[in-house]
C-alpha cells in the first residue's frame, strides 16, 4: 500500500515509479488512506506515522488526516548511532482509544514508529 504523489507529469510511489494516471492520484491516495484508517482500528502492534507541529503536535497519516492531536512529545534527546548524531523525541499517543508509545526520529525527517503500550 503505497501513496503515490505527481513529479513532472509522472506518478511515483516510494517503490517506484507507478501505473496510475497524474488526474487519479488523489483518488487513489484517498481509497489507500481509508483502507490504512480502517487498519489503524484494529489497533495493530507496531504502526508508522507521522508528526507536525502547527503550532501544535499531530500525529497524522501521510496525507495529512490527524489521527492524534494532542499527543505528548518529549524533549529532544541526542542519540549516538553508527558513529552519526540523531536526534529523537519519546511520543506518546492514542489511536482510537489505543494507547502507543514510540519515538519520533526527528533529525531524520517526520515520522514516528510507535508500537502499542503494554499498559493501556
Amino acid at each position: 500500500m503505497d501513496y503515490g504523489f505527481n513529479f513532472q507529469g509522472a506518478v511515483f510511489t516510494p517503490g517506484g515509479r507507478a501505473d496510475i494516471a497524474p488526474a487519479d492520484v488523489a483518488t487513489s491516495n484517498q481509497a489507500k488512506e481509508q483502507v490504512e484508517l480502517d487498519w489503524l482500528r484494529t489497533h495493530p502492534e507496531k504502526v508508522f506515522l507521522y508528526v507536525t507541529q502547527s503550532p501544535t503536535w499531530k500525529i497524522t497519516t501521510w496525507p495529512g488526516t490527524v489521527i492524534d492531536a494532542c499527543p505528548y512529545v518529549g524533549t529532544k534527546r541526542l542519540f549516538r548511532v553508527f558513529g552519526a548524531r540523531t536526534t529523537r523525541r519519546a511520543v506518546e499517543c492514542r489511536i482510537f482509544g489505543a494507547r502507543y508509545v514510540g519515538w519520533y526520529f526527528e533529525s531524520s525527517g517526520d515520522y514516528c514508529r510507535l508500537r502499542k503500550a503494554k499498559r493501556q
